[in-house]
């Protein structure tokens, strides 16, 4: 028999909890560690919708990147999605596993991830240091013009459309953060990046990355870490062969563009 404390314990070997940010919060979100798992669903976020592709597809436990219960909570009601997601996941017995900035810093995880769903070799880490870290560096396996590069990254991503500020030189070595990582820029360059791929990126870090001749290309936050969630199905899989484990069909990019 597989439990939650099963899953848990081998998702927090996978991305240790000491990488998490301090201010952050990851683990059983909810729950009983002794509940049998049956099937797990896996998801970037614990959105209503997910909750209820769980409910029609009798998983009995969730396993997101992104916290279920991040901010203070004051109440659990119908009035906000919070509260909606939390009341029907344990109307219906459904445990909450969610790991985040930890699984965006270990090794195999969410900009490992990205860096592969861009094809990109030779991938070290963006930061000093053998933990793993914030961002990835790797290279293309041919040089593209930054118009070029900005449509390989929204094809590759299945993201709906794709920002960008173009360098002015060709890109051949290619830094990834997923997420909101444009603090990360200066690391970026040390790295000899040619070009930077994140999410939720401001107008005045498009501006600094064109200023000193760094593409940047802003695919959006689902886009960038969605990667992240066949990982964790896959080492599931890996781990428990005698339960079932899906990825969310349903749960896509909330952002469109016209």
């Amino acid at each position: 028999m597989t439990t939650v404390s099963d899953v848990l314990k081998m998702l927090e070997d996978f991305a240790p909890l000491n990488l998490a940010e301090s201010w952050d919060n990851v683990g059983l979100m909810m729950g009983n560690h002794e509940q049998e798992v049956k099937c797990v669903m896996c998801a970037l976020d614990v959105t209503v919708g997910v909750v209820r592709e769980a409910i029609d597809n009798n998983a009995n436990l969730i396993v997101a990147h992104h916290p279920l219960i991040f901010t203070s909570v004051r109440n659990i009601t119908e009035e906000n999605e919070t509260g909606r997601a939390i009341r029907l996941a344990i109307k219906n017995d459904i445990s909450v596993i969610c790991m985040h900035t930890n699984a965006d810093c270990t090794w195999g995880g969410v900009n490992d991830a990205l860096a592969n769903a861009l094809e990109l070799s030779d991938i070290i880490s963006m930061e000093a240091g053998d933990n793993g870290l914030l961002g990835r560096v790797g290279n293309l396996k041919t040089e593209m013009m930054p118009s070029d590069f900005a449509l390989y990254v929204k094809n590759k991503l299945g993201a709906n459309g794709v920002r960008f500020a173009n360098g002015g030189k060709n890109i051949k070595r290619v830094a990834v953060g997923g997420g909101a990582c444009g603090k990360l820029m200066d690391y970026a360059l040390a790295k000899n990046a040619d070009a930077f791929v994140i999410g939720d990126c401001s107008y005045d870090i498009m501006q600094k990355a064109k200023s000193i001749g760094l593409t940047l290309v802003d695919a959006g936050h689902f886009p960038t870490e969605n990667p992240v969630v066949s990982v964790f199905a896959d080492i599931i899989m890996e781990n428990f062969n005698n339960i079932k484990v899906l990825c969310s069909e349903t749960h896509k990019d909330c952002i469109e563009f016209v």
